[in-house]
């Protein structure tokens, strides 16, 4: 999986598995541009292990519900590091909030940074692609959206839109060499505030995965990484699923 030459920008790349595969990424060659919503810190530590595998390295702060705020950072990161081959959609928000008290607000906040911030920076870097004669746009979505959990219409509701958006978009820009797929994670082991309520999830999890036990984000990583090279190249439209064999076993997780 050589990326040597190519230049990728993966969102939500501050922590767990943005940065995992922002670094895989330059392992395998790339340039990578970093960003995340406020977290500059963390995008800023990302970039110092990008850089230690010898790749370069860029940092741009974008909140991904503002149509501006993405259209400065992709146009502040090509001007340092040129146009973009790989595109790693990751950066989404999953807010927690009972279907009966959900205001309009709520729905409008999720469906603007999950949705529309992942059409518009798609649409910022798909000319660079169209103009190189080829790319390829990788998503993130997650294993709960099939399984279902309370409190979550509003934004695991959004990733079904993602996976639609994925096969429209792979159909539309396949002649142009593009190829747009999706990653579906299992639980991965990421640092999140621990609750009882998460080692209740985690032990169900654990008990019912085929391989017994949860993810890494570098395993997420791999895949990323997979599908934007050329190891890939007749796989588009695609959601693969790195879960440990989970999915589809609906039960896996009580949600009650």
């Amino acid at each position: 999986m050589d990326l040597t030459g190519r230049t990728a920008l993966v969102t939500g790349s501050s922590r767990n598995i943005g940065r995992a595969t922002a670094v895989r990424l330059a392992e395998a060659g790339a340039d990578v541009g970093i960003t995340a919503r406020s977290n500059e810190e963390g995008c800023k530590e990302t970039a110092r292990l990008v850089r230690e595998t010898g790749s370069s390295a860029a940092v741009a702060l974008a909140d991904l519900g503002d149509p501006d705020a993405i259209r400065r950072m992709v146009e502040e990161l090509r001007e340092t590091l040129g146009p973009f081959d790989i595109l790693v959609n990751n950066a989404t928000i999953r807010p927690t909030k009972p279907f009966e008290d959900l205001e309009p607000a709520d729905i409008d906040r999720v469906t603007d940074v999950n949705v529309r911030g992942f059409l518009l920076t798609t649409q910022a870097v798909i000319p660079d692609m169209q103009r190189a004669g080829g790319g390829s746009v990788v998503n993130l979505i997650g294993t709960m959206v099939y399984l279902g959990k309370p409190g979550h219409a509003h934004s695991y509701g959004t990733k079904f839109g993602i996976e639609g958006q994925v096969r429209q978009l792979a159909t539309e820009f396949g002649s142009d060499g593009i190829r747009v797929n999706a990653i579906s994670p299992g639980l991965i082991d990421v640092e999140r505030t621990r609750t009882d309520e998460w080692d209740r999830i985690e032990r169900s999890v654990i008990e019912a995965t085929p391989l017994g036990r949860l993810g890494e984000p570098e395993e997420i990583a791999d895949a990323c990484c997979f599908l934007a090279s050329d190891s890939s190249s007749f796989l588009t439209g695609q959601v693969i699923h790195v879960n440990g064999g989970t999915y589809p076993t609906a039960n896996v997780i009580p949600i009650d």
